[in-house]
């Protein structure tokens, strides 16, 4: 019974550590452009609830994504948390996994245009 505590214990501090751990780097959010690129590629590696496929657009609540967003002339890093993004969908260069009876959905990969956060 206490190993089982220790671990729950040690899982929940684990937990709250990863929350600390963009605080910890100085990342900070940067502001985003309204508008959605269509050129470029857009890497996303995070969780989202609720993710809405509208024909070739997946509309999500960003749980906790990290995004690296390249166009041919600038690259932008950052967070998104708790806010809704809209991404291009991809056949072939990312993967999406559902977990929890489709509620929640893993992204991880390259995503063809860009990201926008609203």
């Amino acid at each position: 019974m206490k190993v089982m505590k220790k671990k729950i214990i040690g899982l929940l501090v684990c937990m709250l550590m990863l929350t600390t751990i963009p605080l910890a780097a100085g990342m900070t959010e940067t502001e985003n452009d309204p508008e959605q690129t269509s050129v470029g590629r857009v890497f996303l590696k995070g969780l989202l609830f609720h993710r809405l496929r509208k024909g070739n657009l997946n509309h999500a609540m960003a749980i906790r994504l990290f995004y690296i967003q390249i166009t041919p002339t600038e690259r932008t890093v950052g967070w998104v948390t708790l806010n809704t993004v809209i991404f291009k969908d991809s056949a072939y260069l990312g993967r999406m996994y559902e977990v929890g009876l489709g509620l929640f959905t893993y992204v991880f990969g390259f995503f063809e245009g860009g990201i926008q956060i609203l």
